[in-house]
């Protein structure tokens, strides 16, 4: 009985022990900090067994005041813990938690009966501070119990923490504020630049850009501090969220205009369906709890980009130029939330700072966007130089034509009223046999001839202004009277087929007219009387 006994001691403090065991192993090791870099911390989360358990500055939880986070917890309030034995000489540290939305940090720290309290988050402090970096001080070769507690109106399933001694914090501290503060006023002046470019060109794809862009500004600013330093705005979910669902409404307003999307098409309706669903879920989600209004964000989120992606890529495929640089902007903000979907799935982080990245990202699109728009206003400027060309010339010589002779013979009158041009002459020709071209040879050959011609008067007149008014008249406007080799043009025209054809010319100058019509009819009967003396 008494051998009984002992077993069934002997076997209860080893099935204790084993309990121990697995209880340390399942908190984890201490992390052993032998080096002054950076150390990633990977912790579970944990909330309070009694949300109602009272936390203040001098409360330090027990072990068993934790229990695993339920499925159904809305996040806003975690814990972590962990043990932290320093071995390098750095006896400073920064804890940084980044990759979540951060109201507030509060960090407990315990070592040889000594307790320290530290906090930080969505409150000014001076001197200027927008990170999430609370202070924690390590002693050398001390073991050091950790409670982090991360407060805000939702917290991601992947937050990234992380340990920095003091002399890398600095550094580290001094580029996250700089990325960020560039960034935002970068953004900021992109908005106010093409809000400015709506004026000259009475073009609404810069509202709209300005709009989306500065939308988007506004709610990157409140994430990161700066809303709070600038105007004092309080962390909710009309300024968080709301601002971004907007944004997305403007920004399909802004692909229907930049796009240049048929009117009244079923494409059309559709994204002004989906701009009117971003306005309405924005609004709605506001009653909603704040996770399923976060969770209801990310899916807009993502049929967002790939509407405007896509949209982008079926006008490229049509030919539409600028949308080359638009594609683009929108190809590289799609791939980052993708790459940080996957990462999410898997239950890790592809990012350091996802909400960093995700800031310098959107301005990737936001230059690419400013960038298209400049490229559009370009396309339209040289579709407007080709269609004025187009309209201004004629079709079979490349000569330009009634349009642009009545538009140049104004431009060097007032030349010359102004004494700009001291002199200039206007010459009438009329090819002769053309008709007769046309009706024994075919219009192929009557249209070679008027080629071989307007060739002919190019080279005669240096070049200068040639135009061909219709049918077989031409007329050439000069500052000097032209000597003619109408020898060259008899050997041309009969080495070419049509020897039976010539010229008729007569010029006027404009000193001797006075105006413009008296030019144009002197110059006329001078080109008819030449013509009826070669009959």
């Amino acid at each position: 009985m008494i051998r009984d006994s002992r077993i069934q001691r002997i076997l209860a403090a080893g099935v204790g022990l084993l309990c121990l065991l697995l209880a340390w192993s399942a908190q984890g090791k201490p992390v052993e900090l032998n080096v002054a870099q950076q150390y990633y911390l990977s912790i579970d989360a944990q909330v309070l067994s009694d949300p109602a358990t009272p936390v203040s500055e001098l409360w330090i939880p027990a072990r068993d005041d934790f229990v695993p986070v339920p499925e159904s917890d809305p996040r806003n309030s975690l814990w972590y813990r962990v043990d932290l034995i320093n071995r390098s000489p750095q006896e400073n540290w920064h804890l940084v938690i980044s990759n979540t939305l951060i109201e507030e940090i509060n960090l407990f720290t315990v070592n040889a009966g000594a307790q320290h309290h530290t906090r930080n988050g969505y409150f000014r402090q001076a001197p200027f501070d927008i990170s999430n970096g609370v202070d924690i001080h390590l002693p050398f070769n001390e073991a050091v119990s950790v409670w982090i507690n991360i407060k805000a109106p939702y917290i991601s399933q992947q937050p990234l923490i992380s340990i920095i001694p003091d002399e890398l914090y600095a550094q580290h501290h001094f580029n996250y504020t700089s990325m960020i503060l560039i960034a935002i006023g970068a953004m900021l002046a992109l908005v106010l630049y093409n809000a400015f470019l709506y004026y000259p060109t009475r073009d609404p794809s810069f509202i709209w850009y300005a709009g989306y862009q500065l939308l988007c500004t506004f709610a990157w600013a409140m994430h990161f501090k700066i809303m709070l330093y600038c105007f004092d705005v309080p962390l909710d979910a009309s300024t968080l969220y709301l601002p971004f669902f907007i944004a997305g409404a403007a920004s399909f307003m802004f692909a229907l205009s930049f796009l240049r999307l048929p009117h009244r098409s079923w494409i059309t309706l559709l994204v002004r369906a989906l701009a009117i669903a971003m306005v309405v879920f924005g609004l709605l989600g506001l009653l909603l709890p704040l996770p399923l209004y976060q969770l209801t964000l990310t899916v807009c989120t993502y049929v967002w980009m790939f509407v405007m992606l896509g949209l982008g890529i079926w006008r490229l495929n049509k030919g539409y130029r600028p949308a080359r640089i638009y594609v683009i902007g929108f190809g590289v903000l799609t791939t980052y939330f993708l790459f940080t979907l996957a990462g999410n799935l898997a239950a890790t982080t592809l990012f350091d700072n996802q909400l960093l990245w995700a800031l310098w990202v959107q301005l990737f699109d936001a230059i690419a966007l400013a960038l298209a728009l400049a490229d559009r206003i370009n396309f339209l400027r040289k579709s407007r130089q080709y269609a004025d060309k187009r309209a201004s010339t004629d079709q079979l010589t490349g000569l330009p034509n009634r349009t642009a002779f009545e538009r140049d013979i104004r431009a060097w009158e007032a030349y010359y009223s102004e004494g700009i041009v001291q002199e200039f002459f206007l010459t009438f020709i009329d090819v002769d046999g053309l008709k007769r071209v046309n009706d024994q040879l075919g219009h192929n050959e009557g249209d070679r001839l008027l080629s071989l011609v307007a060739q002919w008067l190019i080279s005669q007149s240096q070049q200068q202004n040639v135009y061909r008014l219709g049918g077989d008249e031409f007329v050439i406007l000069t500052r000097a009277q032209i000597q003619w080799n109408l020898t060259s043009l008899h050997k041309l025209l009969s080495d070419e087929g049509f020897p039976n054809s010539d010229l008729s010319i007569g010029s006027s100058s404009y000193s001797e007219s006075g105006n413009r019509s008296t030019l144009l009819k002197l110059a006329d009967e001078r080109m008819y009387a030449i013509k009826h003396s070669n009959r």
